[in-house]
């Protein structure tokens, strides 16, 4: 057998070209159930799970010590019947919430299901709530928790201090659409971060942003981290992307689709300060195969500061598109925190959670699981060795008709790996 040698150097550059070579996502984590329960206490792995006429989706995880988390997700409380009919009485969103205890094994325990914040509703609904604002008449989605500190008047309650901050989505359906389109965001105050939650009485973003398109989207989706531990935070947005979220216009400027972001300061939340809008790129994502010419969208995206590389952790739906308006994949995707703060810059991609990992067909509306500053929190607070993703699954088929019935399919699980 002939062995040629090779210099060190040399072997140094086949192996650095063999590198360059492996696919930007080969980060490929295994996913398993969340083990959140569906309202009425049906947990997975129970005979009525699969079946039940409940959805779930969008979460944010909130990593409050080193044994617990609380999960807060979109999920509704009316259950869907086929032989009913009753598919628009039950797709009114609310924000659910349900606190996880860690085990000897590293897995979580989720206690009973309970109600951070519910839609208005019309009066003669028997689920009516006058107390919520009229412009979240119709569906409230999408929550994104923080700590800080917020100052806020009510009659009833006069000046308080506030220590937790929920930001959603709400919808008052007033584009005269049968599924809540006409979202602004709207911020919920609390001093503990199991409620009770007080929405401050005007949307945060709305009909007055410019570019809002009523007839799309609107705007929606926040992601917010904290800058100073406080009422300085970073917020984070989807919806202005020319024309509507759902099938983005060709004509469009790809460099600018989908995510705006705002300093914000909450520290008086009768009077909130947003700062000047920009937008975050879209170079180095994968490209969307319903764009044409290889276009990008970042959009419904859960935002996580890791302070150890100074980079924003990012978990997106990306994909095929299914006409329910979910993605096939969610991304995990890393960019300078520089390129946040000053603009430009270019993502790079982690990996992909997709049917290969879940077994289902669409993967979706996912959640990093953060500490309470909106930072990573891998196993615990101050863990920024990995990522915990929570998302929604769905096992398909595109298309589904109305009354998308596989809306009520959806159902969360999890992947957690080291980066």
């Amino acid at each position: 057998m002939l062995v040629r040698r090779v210099s060190t150097a040399a072997l140094l550059t086949l192996v650095a070209s063999l590198i360059t070579l492996l696919p930007a996502y080969a980060w490929t984590p295994s996913a398993e159930s969340s083990g959140v329960p569906l309202p009425g206490g049906i947990y997975p792995g129970s005979s009525r799970y699969d079946g039940a006429g409940y959805y779930q989706y969008a979460p944010s995880i909130v990593q409050t010590s080193d044994a617990q988390r609380i999960i807060y997700y979109c999920a509704n409380t009316v259950e869907y019947s086929s032989s009913s009919g009753n598919a628009l009485q039950a797709t009114h969103d609310h924000v659910l919430f349900n606190v996880g205890t860690r085990q000897p094994n590293g897995s979580y325990t989720w206690g009973a299901t309970q109600v951070a914040l519910r839609p208005r509703l019309q009066p003669a609904d028997p689920h009516y709530q006058p107390a919520t604002p009229s412009w979240a008449a119709y569906h409230i989605c999408d929550p994104d928790v923080v700590k800080g500190s917020f100052t806020y008047t009510t009659p009833q309650s006069g000046e308080k201090t506030y220590t937790w901050a929920m930001f959603f989505t709400a919808a008052d359906n007033d584009d005269h659409g049968a599924d809540g389109r006409f979202n602004v965001v709207g911020v919920a105050l609390a001093t503990s971060p199991l409620g009770p939650w007080t929405i401050i009485a005007s949307p945060l973003i709305d009909i007055t942003e410019p570019d809002y398109n009523a007839a799309g989207y609107g705007v929606g989706q926040p992601s917010v981290t904290s800058v100073d531990q406080r009422g300085n935070l970073l917020l984070f947005y989807s919806g202005l992307d020319c024309a509507a979220l759902d099938v983005p216009e060709p004509s469009c400027d790809g460099t600018a689709r989908g995510t705006a972001v705002r300093t914000l300061n909450l520290g008086n939340a009768n009077a909130p300060v947003l700062g000047t809008r920009s937008f975050i790129t879209t170079a180095g994502l994968t490209p969307e195969p319903f764009l044409p010419g290889s276009g990008r969208f970042l959009h419904n995206a859960s935002w996580a500061y890791d302070p150890e590389r100074d980079s924003f952790v990012v978990s997106r739906d990306t994909g095929q598109l299914d006409g329910n308006e979910v993605q096939a994949n969610v991304e995990v995707d890393r960019i300078a925190g520089s390129s946040v703060w000053t603009g430009g810059g270019a993502w790079t991609v982690v990996g992909q959670i997709t049917s290969a990992q879940t077994g289902y067909r669409w993967n979706h509306n996912s959640g990093l699981v953060r500490d309470v500053y909106g930072g990573l929190a891998y196993q615990r607070p101050l863990d920024y060795s990995g990522v915990d993703v929570y998302f929604a699954t769905e096992p398909g088929p595109a298309n589904t008709a109305p009354p998308w019935d596989g809306y009520f399919k959806y159902r969360m699980h999890h992947s957690a790996s080291p980066l």
